[in-house]
């Protein structure tokens, strides 16, 4: 459910009959996954039929390959939690409509991402725009930090110990990242 919910979230459910199930609801169930192994999944409804519920992530183009029994259902997400903050879930016609627009969202972004890439390796962005980047090493017990800083907010981060290199978009146009790193791109 990635768009909606996020890695650390904490979601808050309810008990619900299956005759009150409305498509676009949010169900936590048990999913049997290889090896009769059961995981707990949160996807959005897209169908009521008999015997159980057609489910989907929100930002996938698919329905999940197995029906969701009834019996198999926990509950539906009322709320997430994520760091301090409470939000509500939407269920319902407002479930239907968000799941819609996050795959429109990431069908659209899919598109930007060439441009982008064509930009990253020519060299027209490093010609017309100079921001004038500050960088601190700082010493941790995990070994050197280098950050680097751009109206007073880290645009990239170097650990020359493990070679691990990370820089912000579009900072990543511009700014090239130590050689022999490893590069992980937000």
């Amino acid at each position: 459910m990635k768009g909606t919910f996020r890695a650390g979230d904490i979601l808050f459910t309810e008990s619900i009959a299956p005759e009150n199930v409305r498509r676009g609801d949010v169900l936590v169930f048990f999913s049997s996954r290889h090896n009769d192994m059961h995981s707990v999944v949160a996807h959005r409804v897209i169908a009521h039929v008999s015997g159980g519920f057609v489910t989907k992530g929100d930002t996938l183009n698919f329905p999940d390959t197995n029906l969701v029994c009834e019996q198999h259902v926990l509950g539906r997400v009322i709320q997430v939690q994520r760091g301090s903050r409470v939000y509500p879930v939407k269920n319902g016609w407002r479930g239907r409509l968000w799941a819609h627009y996050l795959r429109l969202r990431r069908h659209l972004l899919s598109f930007a991402r060439a441009p982008y890439h064509w930009l990253r390796a020519s060299n027209v962005t490093r010609r017309l725009w100079r921001p004038q980047v500050a960088s601190i090493t700082l010493a941790t017990p995990h070994g050197p930090v280098v950050k680097y800083l751009h109206t007073g907010k880290t645009v990239a981060i170097w650990q020359p110990d493990t070679l691990a290199y990370w820089c912000r978009k579009p900072y990543d146009l511009v700014l090239d990242a130590p050689l022999s790193t490893t590069n992980v791109h937000e």
